[in-house]
């Protein structure tokens, strides 16, 4: 297990590595003028320009100012924004918002997808089987943004059940309903994959055996049904919390989120390379993390996994 491991993290360096390249080139490669952009319409003092580039390291060549981010961001030094303000303490006043967005969404998508998708799998064929999957569909099919804007017309403005924006410091009742949004599409998926599941493990050689030993219906779904099939799904589960945390940028503009989605776009907007890259790094790394340790949940079910 510990050579997994140490394998597993080593093959996380190169990751790390080249996305905070690319997306530090990305960020470079945006049109406008970062210090044009902080004076606004004003006139722009040469000598206090070129004072500034100096400071953040905008007068150096692109691959110069990536390898000073990466040796600052070994020492967890982030740097300031243009405004002056710690890049870290943008992300701890930002981030908690997300966290609870995402946890939210998480819980939203994991308890509504898995029972829609048994009520699915275990009535295939029923008519609420069938506006199950239609809905799933539909949810898949239709962007995020305008799931978002179709419920915040019904739910905030037509029946004033849930409040239509969250603003910079959102109560649980705020998040609501941009957590279902958030956990729309996942849950759809999670329908979907519970239900192909359930309905294929139906039809096995095991669940007729547990029947013809007098076992009832109820114990042969929760001992041996539902156990199989919500492995791949809690596997979805498992890998879905780090993509909730970057899919949450669209969901945040919608919603006026003041979270890590709603300060990322600040920050492409203002040419804030170092926050940039720093937030797409912090969410990078949680995704990676989350899929290192749903790997070592199935390396330790799975011996064969940890010598694959």
């Amino acid at each position: 297990m510990g050579k997994y491991l140490l394998r597993r993290i080593l093959q996380m360096i190169p990751v790390v590595l080249g996305t905070t390249f690319l997306v530090y080139a990305l960020v470079f490669l945006l049109p406008g003028d970062p210090v044009k952009a902080m004076f606004g319409d004003k006139p722009i003092n040469q000598a206090v320009a070129a004072q500034i580039r100096a400071e953040y390291h905008l007068d150096q060549p692109f691959i110069i100012q990536y390898f000073i981010y990466l040796k600052n961001a070994l020492t967890l030094d982030f740097g300031n924004t243009f405004a002056g303000q710690p890049v870290i303490d943008e992300i701890t006043r930002a981030f908690p918002v997300t966290i609870k967005l995402g946890l939210m969404a998480f819980c939203f998508e994991a308890v509504f997808g898995v029972v829609f998708g048994i009520i699915s799998g275990l009535k295939k064929g029923k008519w609420y089987d069938t506006v199950i999957l239609i809905v799933s569909l539909l949810l898949i099919s239709v962007p995020t943004f305008v799931t978002g804007f179709v419920m915040q017309y019904l739910l905030g403005i037509q029946w004033s059940i849930l409040p239509v924006t969250a603003g910079a410091d959102p109560t649980v009742l705020d998040l609501l309903m941009p957590a279902m949004v958030l956990g729309s599409v996942s849950m759809a998926y999670i329908i979907r994959l519970t239900r192909s599941e359930i309905s294929s493990n139906i039809a096995e050689d095991y669940v007729r055996t547990a029947r013809a030993k007098g076992m009832s219906n109820g114990q042969v779904m929760l001992r041996h049904v539902l156990r199989n099939s919500l492995i791949p799904v809690v596997t979805y589960l498992g890998q879905d919390i780090g993509a909730l945390m970057g899919g949450a940028m669209i969901t945040e503009q919608i919603f006026n989120i003041h979270g890590i989605g709603f300060l990322t776009y600040q920050s492409i907007l203002k040419g804030e390379a170092n926050l940039v890259v720093s937030i797409v790094t912090l969410l990078m790394l949680i995704f990676v993390v989350c899929n290192l340790i749903v790997d070592m949940l199935y390396a330790a079910l799975d011996p064969r996994i940890r010598y694959a």
